[in-house]
């Protein structure tokens, strides 16, 4: 019985699969390709999985399943391995094509020219994707630029919504602005569905208008007093023979947002970034924002919200044509460009992945706080505002004078339109630095002027508005404790933070040991604090004289880290401690022997480039902390008897620092001879303040303080006055001397620096390698004279390239030995032919 049963639940067993796939719809080749003809991808793609399950190598099966997954943008790799395979035997040379597309979306943009070129090479001139793909390339090239850097975003959100719901998913604040629909506003000539921005004081209407030529060009109407002016087309390279859509004009008045599918871009429409020039009346030339906001999709209508602390921009990447994905992101100062460590990093930022503390930074935005169900819970401050000792705002709600909230919001306003023409005028800066026209570059200077003295007046109305809104709060509250009527808001009393070292300084210097620094001294500390802190306790409060203090130790503790890092080069000319191996290993294993030094003179240079890069770092942050706590003081005691000009020195200084400040900010890489000189900038001006306080405390200046006046002022001075005249051109020139390769000094140069060459003098060579070998012949046609010393006992020689009398002459050749095959070329110094630190060296100069 047992058994009988046994055998029909085999039987069962055996019989059941072929009863199931009896009942399915058998899926033939001619019936999938019919539903692929017809556009239906999504029962295409699952009919050729049905066929792939009984031929997965069928090169046709694997193109039509490939091309499937290709328009519903689901699984890029699945579809790029199938395609691969069809690729084989390709039914149809379209194959190339559509591979390149993938591997453009997953920004493999070498492979993706590959593929485009083949089809190109296959395909017939008629082929209408033949534009497609030539365009595909240019997109690809200017994307492999693009993606050198990228914008650090925290997403909240991400809504897959119909596009025709777009506009429900942008939480706008009325104090930003109005998004709409055209046919909200325009009754005729404008598309319908187009989206038009309208200006938070309704007097500006951005909007697209269709051409002849079927494009999109922006547009702008002006409310007058009873009318609306004509359209005007925006003037600047914003519009382009391309579509350019999606206007958003910030609430500065100066920095618009758009889209657009010009070339230059990663493909699809693009968000670009352009500023409104009031002088020449015309935006500037528009910058592509890059990746994660952009992407070989569709990517636009970025509307970043100030008031809100939030941002949201659109994309189609991942989803079909009838859907759009709105993204919802923190917009503060954290929205910053980094440079991308490689293709996989931009890869992960593209999937816009939420942010780990998504909800925590969702609700600590204003919209958020605002719109909670639980209002009083605490939220981080938009912005802190003192109004006197014990009395600092964080939200609007807290104002009792409802004229001093409105002054303070016109100083915000005023302070987000500084901050537009210091964008505007960084922009001017670059164009610059890349122009040799001498009449460009005059009109640049004077346009860079006049948006230096614009910036400043900002500032003074800046100050004017806070300044007159805290006196009127202050006076009102006083009126109320009078009258017995003031209720403090819950939140608004508070006592002010004691600030001292940054965090970033100091979880670096905790992650320093002592032990293993050979400058460290205590000493070094002791000397700087006797030093100045007479003018600390005669000028701040005990709370900015500890603030001070710490930022001297940050001098020190830079200083230190520089040396170590000097000491550290030096170690690469020494030899290793010699092994225990036999000489006969040493002739036979000089190879390894070789690429053990190598390896040990990459770790230093390593560990000596940490070191400097952690001084620098330090010494800016020192800097910084400094100017900001000076520049108030020395500002508020303004001109003396002793020196009648220092308003005038005040404002140099803050050019000098300005300046310096965003060139820091545009050096590209590891550049530590330029960000030295531009530090020594900003040390400049430090000392001019520092040097003013003197003046007061003392009533004149002692020699030994002109002694110890900053060396590197003398390159701004004026020789009949003495007083220092810096200038954006000189400064500018000055830097680009200092970052250009080294060419023949001009007469100017000469006497400026005298570079003089003696027999007792130091001489500067650039260290190429280590090598048992002569190095690769052709990389050593494309670099000057080559040298070398052997290491005794190693079988090896180090070879050095060049002989320069200054250090600042070979480490401007430094980029051009490694990029002809040297990587690890470093400056080092010689005397008497025999090799010397740098430090050294330095001495001896």
């Amino acid at each position: 019985m047992i058994k009988q049963r046994f055998i029909i639940l085999l039987i069962l067993i055996i019989t059941l699969p072929a009863v199931l796939m009896a009942q399915q719809p058998v899926t033939t080749a001619n019936g999938a390709l019919e539903l692929f003809n017809s556009g239906k991808y999504r029962e295409a793609k699952m009919a050729y999985q049905q066929l792939l399950t009984h031929n997965n190598k069928h090169y046709a099966y694997n193109y039509y399943y490939g091309i499937s997954l290709y328009y519903l943008k689901e699984n890029n790799s699945e579809a790029i391995q199938r395609l691969k395979l069809a690729a084989v035997k390709p039914p149809s040379n379209d194959v190339y094509f559509y591979l390149g597309q993938l591997y453009q979306r997953v920004y493999e943009n070498q492979l993706a020219i590959s593929q485009y070129e083949t089809f190109l090479k296959k395909t017939g001139s008629n082929d209408p994707r033949t534009e497609i793909a030539q365009r595909a390339i240019s997109d690809c090239q200017t994307a492999n630029t693009l993606i050198n850097k990228h914008f650090e975003i925290k997403v909240l959100k991400k809504d897959t919504v119909d596009r025709t719901q777009l506009l429900n998913y942008y939480a706008l604040s009325k104090d930003a602005g109005q998004l709409m629909k055209a046919a909200d506003f325009f009754k005729i000539g404008v598309g319908e569905e187009s989206i038009i921005f309208k200006t938070e004081r309704g007097n500006q209407v951005f909007f697209p208008l269709q051409g002849k030529e079927k494009t999109y060009d922006l547009y702008k109407v002006v409310k007058l007093l009873d009318s609306w002016t004509d359209a005007d087309l925006l003037k600047g390279a914003v519009n382009s023979p391309y579509n350019d859509l999606y206007p958003f004009m910030l609430i500065d008045g100066t920095t618009l947002y758009f889209a657009s599918d010009r070339p230059g871009g990663m493909g699809g429409l693009d968000i670009y970034q352009s500023f409104w020039d009031p002088e020449s009346g015309t935006f500037s030339e528009p910058a592509n924002l890059g990746p994660p906001f952009n992407s070989p999709d569709d990517d636009f209508l970025l509307v970043p919200d100030e008031f809100e602390g939030k941002a949201w921009f659109a994309t189609n990447r991942g989803v079909t044509s009838d859907k759009v994905i709105v993204v919802e992101i923190v917009w503060d100062n954290n929205v910053i460009r980094s440079f991308t460590q490689d293709v996989n990093q931009i890869k992960t930022l593209a999937d816009l992945p939420l942010s780990a503390d998504a909800n925590t930074k969702s609700s600590t935005t204003l919209y958020a706080a605002r719109h909670s169900a639980q209002k009083n819970s605490p939220s981080t401050p938009s912005f802190q505002f003192q109004i006197n000792d014990t009395l600092i705002y964080t939200s609007y709600n807290q104002f009792q004078n409802p004229e001093a909230l409105s002054l303070f919001k016109k100083g915000q306003t005023e302070e987000l339109k500084k901050d537009s023409l210091q964008n505007l005028m960084s922009q001017k800066r670059k164009l610059y630095a890349q122009s040799y026209d001498q009449k460009e570059l005059q009109k640049l200077i004077d346009e860079i002027v006049v948006l230096e003295k614009q910036t400043y007046g900002q500032e003074d109305m800046i100050k004017s508005y806070y300044f007159t809104a805290r006196t009127k709060e202050l006076s009102f509250i006083r009126q109320k404790i009078t009258e017995g009527n003031y209720h403090p808001s819950t939140t608004q009393t508070s006592t002010p933070k004691q600030t001292t070292t940054k965090p970033e300084a100091q979880m670096l210097l905790n992650s320093l040991k002592k032990s293993d620094l050979t400058f460290y001294t205590d000493e070094a500390f002791i000397q700087r604090r006797q030093k100045v802190e007479p003018v600390y306790k005669r000028f701040f409060n005990p709370t900015q004289v500890n603030e001070l203090l710490c930022t001297d130790s940050l001098y020190v503790w830079a200083n230190i880290l520089s040396l170590e890092a000097a000491r550290t080069l030096e170690e690469t000319h020494t030899s290793a401690p010699q092994s225990n191996a036999s000489l006969k290993d040493k002739l036979l294993n000089s190879s390894e022997l070789e690429e053990q030094e190598n390896q040990r003179i990459k770790m230093l240079i390593e560990k000596s480039r940490s070191y400097k890069i952690s001084s620098l770092d330090l010494y800016e942050q020192a800097l910084d902390q400094k100017f900001a706590i000076y520049y108030p003081v020395v500002e508020e005691y303004g001109s003396t008897s002793q020196n009648p000009g220092n308003q005038d020195v005040l404002n140099k200084t803050r050019t000098i620092y300005k300046e310096a400040h965003s060139n820091l900010r545009n050096i590209q890489g590891y550049n530590p001879e330029k960000t030295e000189r531009l530090l020594a900038l900003k040390r400049m001006s430090v000392d001019m303040l520092e040097s003013s306080l003197l003046h007061q405390m003392q009533g004149i200046k002692t020699p030994a303080e002109t002694a110890n006046a900053p060396t590197t002022s003398t390159r701004f001075t004026d020789q009949q006055s003495g007083k220092v005249q810096p200038s954006y051109q000189t400064i500018q020139r000055n830097n680009n001397r200092l970052s250009a390769p080294a060419t023949a000094p001009s007469t100017a140069q000469k006497q400026i620096e005298k570079p003089v060459y003696q027999k007792e003098m130091p001489v500067y060579k650039i260290q190429i390698g280590v090598f048992k070998n002569e190095p690769n012949a052709a990389a050593i046609a494309k670099i000057p004279a080559v040298s070398s010393l052997e290491l005794p006992d190693r079988n090896l020689r180090k070879y050095y390239t060049g002989n320069w009398n200054s250090y600042e002459e070979a480490s401007n050749n430094v980029q051009s030995v490694r990029e002809a095959g040297f990587p690890g070329a470093f400056v080092v110094a010689f005397l008497n032919n025999q090799p010397i630190s740098l430090e050294e060296a330095r001495k001896m100069k």
